[in-house]
């Protein structure tokens, strides 16, 4: 019978929420800045809070989230840093 005290996971053999194919699955059509927002949200992290771990203004991550903002390249590594995930799930292949 399962039984989540029975479950082990190694923290070595983790991987970041955004690199399991559940989440990559689910988001498959979303947006760069439906990403960045999944991403916070998951963490329980503000706007203000990333914003920081950014060194940009929360303004600045709620145009990225809304789409009003461009994620350049470099705003992406620095996602993909800040959140320990591959950071190419923050650019726009044009499927969302």
């Amino acid at each position: 019978m399962y039984k989540p005290e029975n479950v082990v996971i190694k923290d070595d053999e983790s991987d970041s929420w955004e690199d399991t194919d559940l989440f990559k699955n689910r988001f498959a059509e979303s947006t760069p800045g439906e990403m960045i927002f999944a991403s916070r949200d998951m963490r329980g992290w503000s706007q203000a809070a990333l914003a920081e771990k950014l060194g940009n203004s929360p303004h600045y991550v709620s145009d990225l989230e809304n789409g009003r903002r461009a994620v350049s390249k470099k705003m992406a590594i620095a996602l993909g840093k800040v959140f320990e995930c591959d950071p190419s799930i923050f650019f726009d292949f044009g499927n969302g």
